[in-house]
This record gives C-alpha cells, structure tokens and sequence, in this order.
C-alpha cells in the first residue's frame, strides 16, 4: 500500500479486517468462561476526499475476493436483508477434531456506512441487530424478508466501513452513543491521506508481492480449531489486566465521555487483534505474548485520534453546525463576524447561526470582541482555546 493514497491507519486496518475476515467463525480462543472469536467492527471515519478512506476499503475487498468462499455483503440495506445473507453465508468447517462446524460467517462491507445503517429515525432495529451479532451467539434468531422467522446456527459478522463525521450523526442518535453498538467499534480517524500519488501503479516487486500475500490468505482462510495463550502470556495477560483501568481518570488515552463504553471493551478488541497477529504469522494457533503487545499498539494508535469521530453528534440539532463555525474560528484565531456568515451561509442562516454563536460563547470556546485585531469597530470572534 505504499504507493497509495489512503492514511496508513486505514492501511492497517483494513489489513486487520482482511485477516479477520478470512479466519471467520471457525476459529476462536477460550479464556475460562468466556470465548473470543477474531470478528471486529472497524469504521473509517474522516472529512470527504481528504484521506481516502473508500479506497483503502476497495483494496482490502479486492484481497477477499480471491477467496469465494469468504461471504462479502455490501447492500443489506434493511435488517432482513442483512439477516437473509448471514443465512446464505451458513458453510461447514472441518475441524481438527474431523467434525464438521457449521458458521454462518459474513463480512459487511461498506462505502457508506450511513447508508447501511439508514437514518437515526428509523434504524434502531439494524442497531440492535448488529449488538448481539458482535458477540456471535450460537443461535439468533431474526425475521427475513421471504421465510419469516429464521434461526441461524453460530452467525459471525465482521464489518468494515467509510463515514464522514456528519454521516455519522445522522446515523446514530446521541443516546447510542456511549454504549451499545458504538461501544463495539473501532472508530479509525485521519485528517490526511498517507501522500499525493497522481497514478498509483504497482511496481513489480509489489505485483510479486501481493500474490504472495494473497497466497498467505488463502492459508489463513484455511486455519480451523482453538487458539491457545501461552503459559507465559497468560500471566502477562493476568497482571495487565489486573491493573487496567478503564475509568476516565485512569488509563484512558481518549477522554471523551462517549467512549466509556469502549473502555469497558478495550481488553476484548486487544485479545481479538492478538488472534489475528497470530494467524498474521503463522498456522500455529498459538498467541504469544509478543502479539499481544502489538494488539496493545495498534489500539493505542486507535485511541489517540478517535475522539474526533463523535464530534458531529450529540443530543442538539445544530452539533454538527457548532463544529464547524468552532473549527473556523479556531484556524483564523480572530475573526469577524461577517466573514464567519460569508463562509458559512450555504449552510447556517442567520437565525441558526445565532443560536450556535450563543452556544459556543457560553461553552467558553469563544470570545465575542466589538474591535479586530487592527483596531476595526465590528463584531468579532476569537478563540480561546
């Protein structure tokens, strides 16, 4: 990928939800009660056009789609439809033991993940739907949209897909956020695509590589059965958990309340990236302590940027429109009134615009000043962050 445009946060996790996705349900690691399946819900979120967010997506399918048996969907619009593919996605997996699993095993993809989800109004049922698929029940039962009620055995599904901060709260209404579904996603943020690439042609060491890669795959595809910790890992494991807090005064990196939630999950999204080191290396179905220390940078490098995600949404309707006029104000540091309208009046009439200067004025985000920088007479606006 190194010839292309997309942020290399995008880059590597679009890597993660490849391997995720080959693996599917036929794999898993118990710790004590509880069983970790490699699965993983991962959302670019980033302004329009400036990190490349589809085409780090388009990429990554087109990895997948060397492999037929790998079930990719990316026009579930409703629900039903969503459920009708996991139905269709039902395989059997031969395990080491020589019995015969059978996985419902689905990959979402997709370009537009508002459109997915469809609008806030009116999607709590496809919300609701995708929570308990995370976990990978060993039953669910759903209505499709030709046989009525389906029960479907060991449904997994993994996701990966492209937002705009906008999109996305037009999507999830406030009280999602923080719990619920959000709390299972990885939220990939990046304000800038990785280099300007005017035609993005693979060299011949690339093409090379990426059939080697795609060799690989189709190894990892075929690995079935248990992953295992090692002795030593597990008591690595043990102390780090022991001492992680996911309280907002202790080891958060991200400190937005919206992620509380998340905290609660974060040893959950470590463990599943292990996993997918693991297979990433080899066919061993071992995790070693190594891999989980790589999981525990890659969320980290997650954790440092994802608090922009959530900034468009929140419980009024002009959140989206704050943030903007914010974030002008902010790069101008001083600036008058009426050159904020000239910038912004396609979007934020006048009665609006009002309210959001009222609204950020009495956050203390912004200072209302009567005399510019050079001493003009006027409304003006300054930052005081």
């Amino acid at each position: 990928m190194e010839n292309t445009e997309p942020a290399k946060l995008f880059d590597i996790w679009t890597g993660y939800s490849v391997l995720s996705a080959a693996l599917r349900r036929k794999v898993y690691l118990q710790l004590g009660r509880l069983t970790y399946f490699p699965n993983i819900y991962v959302v670019f979120v980033a302004e329009p056009g400036v990190a490349r967010k589809t085409q780090a997506v388009k990429y990554g399918v087109e990895l997948l789609s060397t492999i037929p048996e790998i079930k990719m969907s990316s026009d579930s619009a409703t629900k039903e439809a969503m459920t009708d593919d996991i139905f269709d996605s039902g395989l059997d997996a031969l395990m080491p033991d020589n019995i015969n699993l059978r996985h419902s095993s689905l990959n979402i993809i997709s370009k537009e993940f508002e459109s997915f989800l469809g609008q806030k109004k009116e999607n709590t049922r496809m919300l609701m739907a995708l929570t308990d698929l995370y976990d990978c029940p060993d039953e669910w039962s759903s209505r499709t949209r030709h046989s009525g009620s389906t029960k479907i055995t060991r449904p997994w599904l993994n996701l990966i897909a492209a937002t705009t901060p906008d999109s996305l709260a037009s999507s999830l209404p406030a009280s999602a956020v923080g719990g619920g579904l959000t709390s299972r996603i990885l939220f990939i943020w990046a304000d800038r695509k990785k280099r300007p690439v005017a035609i993005p042609s693979m060299t011949p060491k690339e093409l090379i590589l990426k059939d080697h890669l795609i060799k690989d795959l189709y190894v990892i595809s075929r690995i079935a059965g248990e992953y295992v910790m090692t002795a030593d890992c597990i008591n690595r494991w043990q102390v780090w958990y022991d001492q992680f807090d996911e309280d907002e005064s202790g080891d958060r990196i991200c400190t937005d309340k919206s992620f509380n939630g998340w905290y609660s999950r974060k040893p959950t999204f470590i463990i599943k990236i292990a996993i997918l080191r693991s297979a990433a290396e080899s066919d061993t179905r071992v995790v070693q302590w190594r891999h989980v220390e790589e999981a525990l940078q890659a969320v980290r490098d997650v954790e440092l940027v994802m608090g922009n995600a959530f900034k468009a949404i929140g419980k009024s309707e002009i959140t989206g429109e704050v943030d903007t006029v914010l974030q002008l104000i902010r790069s101008a540091k001083h600036i008058s009134e009426k050159q904020v309208m000239t910038t912004v009046w396609r979007d934020i009439d006048s009665s609006k615009f009002d309210n959001v200067i009222e609204t950020l004025i009495k956050t203390g985000k912004v200072k209302r000043e009567y005399i510019g920088p050079n001493k003009e007479v006027g409304v003006w606006y300054k930052s005081t962050e």
